[in-house]
């Protein structure tokens, strides 16, 4: 008997089996490589301030030392290069943007993850209507797809993968354990992103999750390789001249297909900030599984006890999934407490409510 089958394997996915591998549990990985999953698409930002306001990232102390630390331990056990350290440079655009980081500049709260070398002219050269900007440190990006696919090739050589799409209605549940297709296992964990909305045991919850179209870019003699650079649209060295360009962010979308009207958005912009010629070489979308609240689904099936949800790391989910892979391990092996900001109890009514209909 397996201890645990886990459905997904992305970032989230990963991330938990390895935790278990670590505790010496025997898993199952369950996954189709679904192409448009957020794994396969995303940057992987690690970025500490975000938005238009300069909001410290919920928990980010903690979230950022514990990423990087998994992510090296990562790179040294699969061999591989998937951690890159590099500033995010935020540059603005407007006087009042301006003025907003100088109110925000002097909390406590931000001064950590100021970099003090941040050298206006050198943007101007290659950015039109740069009116200042501000680099964070502590910050950079975590090459997902590439860890993905190095750990699945891990779990393949330990006989531990399964690709196949899963049948919910071949799942038979039993008290203490479950049965899948012949297997057996303890527990079945979901780590399905946005496809989670499909899931019946768990499509309760209050899942918004949001379409991204980016755009791969050849920048030829771009002078910012080592910046993630935000003007409008972000642009992010992945390869020799290829940049990552993006992000457009629609919870109303129809289609998981790449929308022509948000290409023809995402070059404009870049048209519009950057003084060097570009090419498009390919125009790609991803769901993201983003919930409501923005706080991650972490726990147990009210009623179904051997099933449990890892799931809602939304467009942050390169610093959440490692800290709450290992505290969701935790629980289930140490009978630790979820955090409650995170514990999908938190949404119980809205089982009884669904079951009342």
């Amino acid at each position: 008997m397996h201890d645990y089958i886990i459905v997904g394997q992305g970032i989230a996915g990963t991330l938990v089996a390895h935790f278990l591998l670590q505790q010496g549990k025997k898993v199952l990985v369950i996954d189709k490589q679904h192409h448009q999953a957020a794994s396969m698409v995303a940057a992987g930002l690690i970025n500490p301030i975000t938005g238009r306001n300069f909001v410290k990232s919920w928990r980010i102390d903690e979230l950022i030392p514990f990423a990087i630390k998994t992510y090296q331990q990562l790179e040294q056990q699969l061999n591989i290069s998937i951690l890159e350290t590099k500033p995010v440079a935020m540059l603005f655009n407007s006087v009042k943007t301006e003025n907003d980081w100088l109110v925000r500049s002097s909390n406590p709260d931000v001064v950590d993850y100021v970099a003090d070398d941040f050298q206006l002219d050198f943007y101007k050269n290659f950015m039109e209507d740069v009116q200042n900007g501000v680099e964070f440190k502590q910050a950079g990006r975590v090459r997902l797809k590439e860890l993905v696919l190095a750990y699945q090739t891990l779990l393949q050589e330990q006989g531990t993968y399964l690709e196949a799409s899963f049948d919910y209605q071949a799942l038979e549940i039993e008290p203490n354990q479950v049965k899948y297709k012949g297997i057996s296992a303890r527990r079945i964990i979901f780590a399905e992103g946005f496809q989670a909305t499909q899931n019946p045991y768990f499509n309760y919850l209050p899942f918004a999750p949001a379409k991204g179209d980016i755009l791969l870019v050849n920048i030829p003699n771009y002078p910012a390789k080592d910046k993630l650079v935000k003007h409008g649209v972000f642009v992010i060295h992945l390869k020799e001249d290829l940049y990552w360009v993006g992000s457009t962010y629609n919870r109303d979308y129809k289609t998981i297909d790449p929308s022509p009207k948000a290409k023809k958005s995402l070059e404009e912009r870049l048209k519009r900030v950057l003084k060097i010629p570009f090419e498009v070489v390919e125009h790609l979308t991803a769901i993201r599984p983003t919930v409501r609240d923005r706080r991650p689904f972490i726990g147990q099936h009210p009623h179904l006890k051997p099933l449990y949800l890892f799931n809602g790391m939304g467009a942050k989910g390169s610093y959440l999934s490692p800290f709450f892979a290992a505290e969701f391990v935790a629980y289930l092996e140490q009978e630790k407490a979820l955090d409650q900001e995170v514990d999908i109890a938190r949404y119980y009514r809205y089982y009884e409510e669904n079951e009342v209909k």
